[in-house]
């Protein structure tokens, strides 16, 4: 859901609620094969429910921070990409392709892009 400047998710249960300020990096597809979007690190912040995150080593690299309610992934960190995945886009805006300087990292962890000649 937008409103101006940032993007709000929330969990399935409503115990952890994320903020994302600003313009995504770009989308990807996950090596699962789920479309997600990719953030600056210092862009998406846990807005309620910090206490409520669970969090683990992701099978593909990352660490995973799911809700200790419902199970939701709610993101996952790559410190070798300085990047935050969440699984939701903008609604209200185009999402830009990923930059080629960040794609090979990505593209090494697993993450797949619509097009190499864009970005």
């Amino acid at each position: 859901m937008s409103n101006g400047l940032y993007q709000r998710l929330e969990c399935d249960c409503g115990a952890v609620c994320l903020l994302a300020c600003g313009a995504p990096l770009g989308s990807a597809v996950n090596p699962a094969g789920e479309p997600v979007t990719l953030w600056p690190r210092e862009a998406v912040q846990v807005g309620e429910g910090v206490e409520e995150l669970d969090s683990r080593a992701g099978d593909a690299g990352g660490d995973v921070q799911s809700c200790r309610r419902c199970g939701e992934v709610m993101l996952i960190e790559h410190d070798e990409a300085d990047v935050i995945v969440l699984y939701w886009a903008p609604d209200d805006e185009k999402v830009a392709p990923v930059a080629a300087s960040l794609r090979e990292t990505l593209e090494a962890l697993g993450y797949r892009f619509a097009s190499k000649d864009n970005g």
